[in-house]
């Protein structure tokens, strides 16, 4: 009639199975940063002797600290190296990229007729050129290697 009850023990674990898996971040940006803010944590409560009252971050608190910001600096795409110089280069490019001339009508006839937005139809105009038909060509066109 009536189920066998699994024991105490066996359902604890399960149960901290189903809340650590319910915990976990969905992407891999927010799981380092979780990993980070844990480790930060684990230090806190590793050194806790029940003192209350201000006191002094140690050695082992500032490491623990700075390992954690690098990682969240390297989750966030952040480097403290200096930039490349192709990625200068590149700035350059764009700063020194022509004037072009955008029609209206252009952009609006992109909005309608492939639903996107302005910003987006109007970048797909300028890389082209102002030109409408190479526009919608390039966009309905499948990358390379897709």
């Amino acid at each position: 009639m009536a189920e066998p009850v699994p024991s105490a023990s066996a359902a604890a674990a399960d149960a901290a199975d189903d809340e650590a898996s319910q915990n976990l971040p969905k992407n891999a940006e927010d799981r380092k940063a979780a990993v980070a803010l844990n480790s930060l944590n684990a230090n806190e409560m590793s050194t806790d002797n029940g003192e209350t009252g201000p006191k002094q971050p140690s050695a082992a608190d500032q490491e623990a600290l700075g390992k954690a910001m690098s990682r969240l600096e390297i989750a966030s795409g952040v480097s403290k190296k200096k930039e490349d110089p192709t990625k200068a280069e590149t700035k350059k490019e764009i700063e020194v990229k022509k004037k072009i001339k955008i029609a209206a009508e252009d952009v609006n006839f992109l909005v309608e007729e492939l639903d996107l937005s302005k910003n987006k139809a109007t970048e797909l105009l300028r890389s082209h050129d102002g030109n409408a038909s190479l526009a919608i060509k390039a966009f309905i066109t499948p990358a390379v290697g897709a």
